[in-house]
């Protein structure tokens, strides 16, 4: 049938018509609703800001820094756990 005239990636939803089934989509939403609102919408749902990055990295500077503490708080060692309560065969008949 032919690739979409805006995506160039997916076939066009029949030979008559010119985009895709997601790309017709989107166009419908954009008459539906104004650009500038669904431009408004991508950039907040898609678009990190400034200060949306700068949570996320004090975030996961927190949890490895959690991890580092319970690994130094954790005494037992996998050597420990190894060699603590072996029992020894018992001979007993």
């Amino acid at each position: 049938m032919g690739l979409c005239y805006y995506c160039q990636e997916q076939e066009r939803e029949s030979y008559w018509k010119n985009y895709c089934e997601d790309c017709a989509m989107l166009r419908r939403m954009l008459v539906l609703h104004k650009p500038k609102e669904c431009v408004a919408i991508l950039k907040r749902c898609l678009i990190r800001d400034k200060h949306q990055i700068d949570n996320k990295i004090k975030r996961e500077v927190l949890v490895t820094e959690i991890k580092k503490e319970v690994k130094k708080d954790n005494t037992t060692s996998e050597y420990n756990l190894r060699c603590k309560n072996k029992k020894e065969p018992n001979t007993k008949m």
